[in-house]
């Protein structure tokens, strides 16, 4: 059985992405609040991350198992459209194909059901707080470092798109804390 994000919405019990969200208005959470589950305990779990950040691992297993535009109806569009960022899907789509031809190597991401986060997968993610943080020279310092220079300004541009959308749906990405936030490799 394939678990995919609309199913953890709907769902009353705990998943790999924590506890079932009841309505839409649960999932656009303040700046401040963060999932009050802190996770099963074991190291690298996605259980553990916030709501938004789970939505991003989520999204990004989904893209890498179809690999194209999500058409209307498909796992990945209904989770965009719950979520109020369906407007920003074509950025996702368009950035992480410039993650999967502009890599300088193949990219570690883990099948959706899979509850541990690869360095890879986690490395996204923090990317997305950059551009969510207004850290562009650092978004795209760090994307120069995992990908061709060409490839990363279409990532940076179609990533910060998708993250400010995250944001306006009350998805909010906390960057990296301290001097290491600067830059990801």
């Amino acid at each position: 059985m394939t678990l995919n994000f609309i199913e953890c919405l709907s769902r009353q019990g705990p998943s790999i992405f924590g506890e079932a969200m009841q309505t839409i208005q649960e999932q656009r959470l303040s700046a401040l609040q963060r999932d009050p589950r802190p996770g099963c305990g074991k190291a690298g779990c996605a259980c553990a991350l916030p709501l938004s950040e789970r939505f991003v691992l989520w999204a990004l297993r989904q893209w890498q198992q179809d690999r194209a535009l999500p058409r209307e109806g498909s796992i990945l569009h209904r989770g965009f459209k719950v979520a109020g960022v369906i407007d920003a899907l074509p950025d996702f789509a368009i950035a992480m194909d410039a993650f999967l031809f502009g890599a300088r190597r193949a990219m570690e991401v883990h099948v959706p059901t899979c509850s541990s986060v690869s360095h890879d997968e986690a490395v996204l993610v923090a990317l997305c707080g950059l551009a969510q943080a207004d850290h562009d020279a650092s978004l795209l310092a760090s994307l120069d470092i995992l990908m061709a220079p060409t490839a990363s300004r279409v990532a940076a541009i179609r990533l910060k798109a998708f993250a400010v959308a995250l944001a306006g749906a009350g998805l909010r990405i906390a960057p990296a804390a301290g001097a290491a936030a600067g830059r990801l490799n």
